[in-house]
């Protein structure tokens, strides 16, 4: 029975730190107001970006949809030195790509 129980805590201790490989690759430098809208393409979470362009209401923007619209124009943010969008291409974002795109 105990070592099933060490099993079992190994394991899942495994499976944990599987799921943080995303995080642990990535290194914000610099300016990181804006960083939250990376981390959104990184985890390609949709929810977190919508928080993010929330979040600057005020600042950038009147609205969280003119905040993601500047974000993602042509001066908008970058990551890793490249555009958002660009940024969650070459992450696999998929979804994060795709409420970015239909905007």
């Amino acid at each position: 029975m105990k070592k099933l129980l060490i099993i079992g805590l190994a394991l899942s201790a495994f499976n944990a730190s599987a799921g943080l490989d995303n995080q642990d690759k990535v290194k914000y430098v610099g300016d990181i107001q804006y960083s939250s809208f990376c981390k959104a393409a990184v985890n390609d979470n949709v929810n977190m970006l919508k928080r993010s362009a929330r979040a600057q209401i005020g600042e950038v923007a009147s609205t969280s949809n003119k905040v993601l619209r500047k974000v993602v124009s042509a001066d908008g943010i970058q990551c890793n030195g490249e555009s958002l969008i660009q940024f969650s291409k070459e992450r696999n974002a998929s979804a994060v790509l795709n409420f970015l795109e239909s905007l």
